[in-house]
């Protein structure tokens, strides 16, 4: 459903709050975050619900920008570390 190398948040529109999931690698303890889950052995998924538009502020932005930046960080080790794919038939 979601691009693993490049999601790093996204957004349920709820009946009476929006429930923002934002994957960061590290735990943040906040009043705002409602759980904390591990997604992968990198990343933590917050889910925060918002139920004003008032507080879309700091912490919550500040949050959003580590999360593109932590996205983009674990793209560039991601492909550095992988190996190149093989080529030709085994066993032909």
């Amino acid at each position: 459903m979601f691009s693993r190398k490049s999601c790093y948040f996204f957004v349920r529109p709820k009946w009476t709050f929006l429930e923002v999931c934002l994957f960061l690698a590290r735990e943040v303890t906040a009043p705002q975050v409602r759980r904390r889950t591990r997604a992968s052995k990198r990343k933590v998924a917050h889910l925060i619900q918002i139920r004003h538009r008032d507080e879309v502020e700091a912490p919550i932005t500040d949050w959003l920008e580590e999360a593109y930046g932590v996205c983009n960080s674990l793209a560039r080790t991601k492909m550095a570390t992988t190996r190149p794919k093989r080529t030709g038939r085994r066993g032909a």
